[in-house]
């Protein structure tokens, strides 16, 4: 399922783009209703949910809308499909008529549905749970979007030549692994990450970042290949053609690292630190479903057990900071827990990053390619 664009992936969450008081109202819930919703206290009513049709998606409906359902009776239909672009023109397409109430994407799709003047702004004191997420990942989008979870970008590598996981990003300049790392392509946001990682090993930072390019020069003719396609990367890593890449997430791997034959892993415990990608809730304007449903369903994704068993199955970061999660998952160097996203985090400026996209594409095409 990977797509290169660095705005539109299916898998890849990612928040680079940059409501009114009716709107707000017309989310507000009427008292007595605050907190979790009751069983059987929506029988009979009917929602509908956009989303992925990745494993995220699939993941989704299993762990968050189905146990809704069997919680509350409503009835939530779930509509799949490919990219966070699909998305965005599916709610672009039916404004005049909406069909969907809740839309789970990137960051990217919800400022773009917020710009477009699409979205409602949910009332979040009407989401009891969302006190307990990170400060940090509760809203976005400009106040339209509800966090939901973690999309983390790290270091791969060739288990063979590291037995135990690199501390850092230097491992990509090191001599020993000329001709044997992958890079980001240019239009991927992995790319813009990796200059940041650059610009921190100069002395600068993303807002002074001419040091990293010069440092990303030595990389040039250095790296085996140039991509973001996981089929691609593994097969290289299963012929012990590759020692490393980066910035990557390990997420899009998970299927060749649970398989020893192919020698990948992954890590996040890196002295730079690892990128995080907020992903959203968003509840288009005019929606068809009963606002008390929609702000119960939303309630019920950031619960603990639900955010929990959803890191747990296609290890997303949670960010609700009691997700109940298993010895297995604690120990697990895939699943970054709230403690570790809260001291190790590196959380890109989305807005600045969309502002030099184009000369940093240019910039890191002429320093590596």
């Amino acid at each position: 399922m990977s797509n290169n664009n660095i705005f539109d992936r299916p898998l890849r969450r990612r928040t680079l783009l940059t409501g009114s008081a009716m709107a707000a109202a017309a989310m507000a819930l009427p008292a007595p209703w605050v907190g979790n919703a009751s069983a059987q206290e929506f029988a009979g009513k009917e929602i509908r949910i956009l989303t992925w049709s990745d494993a995220t998606g699939q993941a989704a409906v299993k762990n968050i809308l189905k146990t809704f359902e069997a919680r509350t009776g409503a009835k939530v239909i779930a509509d799949l499909t490919g990219t966070t672009s699909d998305m965005i023109a599916k709610i672009k397409a039916s404004a005049s008529k909406p069909q969907y109430d809740v839309v789970i994407l990137s960051g990217f799709g919800a400022n773009s549905l917020a710009d477009a003047g699409l979205l409602e702004k949910p009332d979040t004191s009407a989401l009891p749970n969302l006190a307990r997420v990170l400060p940090d990942y509760q809203t976005g989008a400009k106040g339209h979007g509800i966090g939901y979870f973690l999309w983390s970008d790290g270091l791969v590598y060739n288990t063979k030549t590291y037995p135990s996981a690199p501390k850092s990003y230097d491992v990509l300049w090191d001599a020993a692994n000329e001709g044997k790392i992958f890079l980001p392509p240019a239009d991927n946001l992995y790319a813009l990450e990796l200059i940041i990682v650059a610009a921190k090993a100069a002395g600068g930072d993303i807002h002074n970042p001419d040091g990293g390019f010069e440092i990303l020069k030595k990389l040039k003719g250095k790296s085996l290949t140039i991509t973001s396609n996981a089929n691609q990367i593994g097969d290289l890593f299963r012929s012990e053609s590759l020692n490393a890449g980066g910035v990557y997430s390990p997420l899009e791997l998970s299927p060749f690292i649970s398989k020893p034959e192919f020698n990948v892993s992954g890590t996040y415990s890196l002295a730079e630190g690892f990128f995080v990608d907020l992903q959203y809730m968003v509840v288009p304007k005019g929606h068809p479903g009963d606002t008390a449903v929609i702000v119960a369903l939303i309630n019920h994704a950031l619960d603990a057990e639900v955010q929990g068993k959803m890191a747990e199955e296609v290890w997303y970061g949670p960010i609700n900071q009691d997700a109940v999660l298993s010895e297995g998952a604690k120990k697990s160097p895939f699943i970054p827990s709230p403690e570790v996203i809260k001291e190790h985090v590196n959380k890109v400026d989305a807005a600045y990053l969309a502002s030099v996209r184009d000369d940093w594409i240019q910039r890191y095409t002429d320093a590596v390619m």
